[in-house]
C-alpha cells in the first residue's frame, strides 16, 4: 500500500490514478502513522505546511515529495536555501538530468510542468545528490544521500508532463507495489421508485419562446433550458417543464441553516439536510424511454455558496440573500429537437397530462424582441470601483508569489436595487441579443421567492451520458468580436497565442483533470480538446474539454459534489483560492458562478456554469463578471475584461431600464 500525504493540491487525485492502491492522509497526520506499513511515501505538492522529518527515522523507504513537498523533505535534512520566487504556473520547465533514478528512460533534457515557485540552491554534497537542474542551476530533482527520498520540483500528474508517467513508473520501481484498489470508491446509486413514463412527439418547427409562455402562465415554479444558440450550430436541445401536478416537487434549500423546504401537491415539508442527498435519494425508475439526454429528473441549480456542503473543510465567510440550492422536479416536461425539428412531450403517471402540453405547443418560427433605444447608462453600479477591483487583482499577485495559489478567480457584482421590468421579457432580449448554447430560464415564486435566473452561458460545466462519459469543458480566455472578419479572425489568434491565457487554462485543465478523476475510472480521463477557439455572438472564447469514465455503481450526484464548485470560477487549488476569495470580493455571489441545469433518473447529467447571467430577487437586479488572475495578469486588463463579460448584459438591461 503507498501512502499519499496530500498537502490539498490540484493534482492529487490524478496522481492516485497513476498511483493505483493508495491511503491518503493530510500533513497533520503522518506523525501518527507507522510508515513501516506502507511501501512508498508520495507527498503531494499543495499549500499546506507538512513536517516531514517523521520520515527521515525510514531511509530505505521510498519517499517522493513533488512541488512544495520537494522543499519540505529539504527541509527536514537540513536545507533551507531558495533562489527567487519564479512563479510560471503550466508552463513547461526544462530539466536537464542524470538519465537514472527517477529519470530512467526519459529523454534528456526533457520538460516538466511545475506549480511550485521556489527552486532550491546550493544543496550540500555531502547530504544530497542532485538529479535534474535548469539552466541557473536550480534544483529540480534530489535524492537524500544514502536514502531512497526523492524531492522533485515538477508534477508528474500536470497534464503538459508528458513523461510525468514515467517518472512516477520509476519511482514505484524502486520497491514492490500492493494490489491494485477495488471497487467503487463513492457510494451506491440507491434504489428508485418506479413509474410510468408517457410521451408523445409531433414533428414541426416549435415557437420555444411563446410555447414557454404558454407553459408556464399560472405555475409557482418554470424552467426554460435553452439552447438559445441552436440556430449557430451550438446546442440541440431545449427543455422545458413546470411544477404543476400532484407528483411534481419544488425544493429550496439553505447553505447555512441546512434547512430543506420540499412542496409537493399543495403542501409543504420543512427538514433539515443536504440538498444534493435528497436529490440522490428521492430518484424514480422510469418506464424504458429510449432517449438519450433528460427524459425525467430534478433541473434546478446550485449557488456558488452551495460550496459549504460540498467541500470539506470549508466554511462560508458571505451569506447569499437568494436560496443557495432551488429544484423543480416535473411530473411533465417537454423537449424540442433543433436539429431534427422533433417534439416529444412527457408525462410521469397520467397520461392526460400530455393534453395539457400538447395545449401549450405554438408552432412556427420565433420573432426577435423588437428593437429598442438604449439608455447611454443603466442605474446599477458595480460593489467595486475600477481602482478596487484592480487593487485585490494586486492583492492575489502577491498571494501567488508566496506560492499560496497558481491563480485565483476574481469577481465581482452588478447591482441594480430597484428593478421593475419584466423578467420573462428581459431574458427574451438577451437569448437575442447574446445567444448561447447553455442559457436557461428559472422562475421560482413557490415559497413566495419572487426568483428569476436568466443565464446566456457558453460554458459547459459538466455532463454525463448515459454510458457514463463525463465531460466539462473550461473556459480561460475571452476578446470581444469585430465587425470586420479580417479583424475577427486575427483577435482570435492572438488571444490562442496569449501566454497569460494558456497559462490560465492548463491551469484549471490541470483542476479539472483532477476534480474529475476523484469519480473516474483510473486512466480514463482524456483531453480530447486543448484550447481550442470557440467563437459565440459577441465573443471568442478559449475552451479546453476533459473527458472521463464514470466509476461503475457512481451517482451523476456524487460527480457534481466532487466538481463542485467549477474551477474555471475559483482558482487552484481550489480550496486555498476560495478562502482568499472570501476575503478579496465584496460580498456573496449567490447564484452567480454556480451551476444550472438537470440529474436525470437514469443517472446523467447536464449543467453550466452560471455566468453570463442575471438574477431577479424581489426587486434587486444583479450580475457577475471576473477573471483568472496569474502572475502575469494586468490589473488594468483585469478589470476591462470584466467589462467585457458583463456588456452585453449591461446593454440589455439598458434597452428596458
Amino acid at each position: 500500500m503507498i501512502l499519499v500525504i496530500d498537502n490539498h493540491g490540484f493534482t492529487t487525485n490524478i496522481l492516485i490514478h497513476q498511483l493505483g492502491a493508495v491511503h491518503v492522509v493530510s500533513a497533520t497526520e503522518l506523525a501518527a502513522l507507522n510508515v513501516d506499513d506502507y511501501t512508498h511515501v508520495v507527498v503531494t505538492h499543495g499549500p499546506q505546511e507538512a513536517d516531514l522529518r517523521p520520515l527521515t527515522a525510514a531511509p530505505q523507504l521510498p519517499v517522493l515529495a513533488i512541488g512544495a513537498g520537494y522543499q519540505q523533505l529539504a527541509t527536514a535534512y537540513g536545507h533551507t536555501t531558495v533562489g527567487l520566487a519564479q512563479p510560471i504556473y503550466g508552463q513547461p520547465v526544462v530539466h536537464q538530468h542524470t538519465d537514472n533514478g527517477l529519470f530512467a528512460d526519459v529523454p534528456n533534457p526533457t520538460s516538466l510542468v511545475s506549480y511550485h515557485p521556489w527552486r532550491l540552491t546550493a544543496m550540500d554534497p555531502e547530504t544530497f545528490v542532485i538529479h535534474a537542474a535548469d539552466a541557473d542551476a536550480g534544483v529540480l530533482a534530489y535524492r537524500v544521500n544514502e536514502t531512497n527520498h526523492w524531492g522533485l520540483h515538477a508534477d508528474p500528474a500536470a497534464f503538459q508532463s508528458a513523461y510525468g508517467s514515467q517518472v512516477v513508473e520509476n519511482f514505484l520501481a524502486l520497491a514492490p507495489v500492493g494490489p491494485p484498489s477495488t471497487g467503487p470508491r463513492r457510494a451506491h446509486v440507491p434504489a428508485s421508485r418506479s413509474v410510468e413514463i408517457f410521451t408523445r412527439r409531433f414533428p414541426g418547427t416549435l415557437n420555444t419562446p411563446e410555447t414557454f409562455r404558454r407553459l408556464e402562465a399560472g405555475t409557482s415554479a418554470a424552467f426554460w433550458l435553452d439552447s438559445a444558440a441552436a440556430h449557430r450550430g451550438q446546442g440541440e436541445t431545449t427543455v422545458m417543464g413546470t411544477n404543476a401536478g400532484p407528483l411534481a416537487q419544488t425544493v429550496r434549500w439553505d447553505a447555512e441553516t441546512n434547512l430543506l423546504e420540499i412542496f409537493e401537491d399543495g403542501s409543504t415539508l420543512r427538514r433539515t439536510g443536504d440538498v444534493l442527498t435528497y436529490l440522490e435519494q428521492t430518484r424514480w425508475k422510469p418506464s424504458s424511454v429510449q432517449l438519450p439526454g433528460f427524459t425525467g429528473g430534478w433541473v434546478g441549480y446550485l449557488g456558488y455558496e452551495a460550496k459549504q456542503s460540498t467541500m470539506a473543510r470549508h466554511r462560508n465567510h458571505w451569506q447569499a440573500r437568494t436560496p443557495d440550492a432551488y429544484w423543480i422536479r416535473p411530473q411533465a416536461f417537454l423537449r424540442y429537437d433543433h436539429r431534427h425539428e422533433v417534439t416529444t412531450l412527457f408525462a410521469v403517471d397520467d397520461a392526460a397530462l400530455l393534453d395539457d402540453l400538447e395545449a401549450t405547443l405554438v408552432w412556427g418560427t420565433s420573432d426577435a424582441p423588437a428593437p429598442c433605444q438604449r439608455r447611454q447608462s443603466t442605474p446599477g453600479r458595480w460593489r467595486l470601483d475600477a481602482t478596487a477591483y484592480q487593487h485585490r487583482v494586486a492583492a492575489i499577485q502577491q498571494l501567488l508569489h508566496t506560492g499560496q495559489a497558481a491563480g485565483i478567480c476574481l469577481t465581482d457584482t452588478y447591482e441594480h436595487d430597484a428593478y421593475s421590468g419584466d423578467g420573462l421579457e428581459l431574458y427574451m432580449r438577451l437569448r437575442s441579443n447574446n445567444p448561447a448554447p447553455y442559457a436557461g430560464y428559472l422562475r421560482l415564486d413557490t415559497f413566495d421567492d419572487e426568483l428569476e435566473v436568466l443565464s446566456a452561458s457558453p460554458e459547459k460545466f459538466l455532463s454525463i451520458d448515459d454510458n457514463g462519459r463525463i465531460e466539462s469543458k473550461p473556459i480561460k480566455g475571452t476578446v470581444a468580436r469585430d465587425h470586420d472578419p479580417t479583424v475577427d479572425a486575427h483577435l482570435a489568434c492572438q488571444m490562442a497565442a496569449d501566454p497569460k491565457i494558456q497559462s490560465e487554462n492548463l491551469m484549471i485543465t490541470d483542476l479539472l483533470r483532477d476534480d474529475i478523476a476523484a469519480v473516474a475510472l483510473p486512466g480514463s480521463i482524456e483531453v480530447p480538446k486543448l484550447m481550442a477557439v470557440e467563437s459565440f455572438a459577441t465573443v471568442h472564447q478559449l475552451v479546453t474539454t476533459v473527458t472521463g469514465q464514470l466509476e461503475p455503481h457512481t451517482s451523476a450526484t456524487s460527480a457534481l459534489r466532487a466538481v463542485f464548485p467549477g474551477g474555471s470560477m475559483t482558482g487552484a487549488p481550489k480550496l486555498a483560492s476560495v478562502e482568499a476569495l472570501d476575503s478579496l470580493e465584496a460580498g456573496p455571489r449567490g447564484i452567480y458562478s454556480g451551476a444550472m441545469g438537470w440529474l436525470g433518473d437514469n443517472n446523467t447529467a447536464e449543467f453550466n456554469v452560471l455566468i453570463r447571467t442575471m438574477v431577479l430577487h424581489t426587486g434587486r437586479l444583479s450580475l457577475g463578471a471576473g477573471g483568472a488572475v496569474v502572475v502575469d495578469s494586468d490589473p488594468i486588463a483585469e478589470d476591462q475584461e470584466k467589462q467585457l463579460k458583463a456588456r452585453a448584459l449591461v446593454d440589455t438591461i439598458a434597452e428596458l431600464a
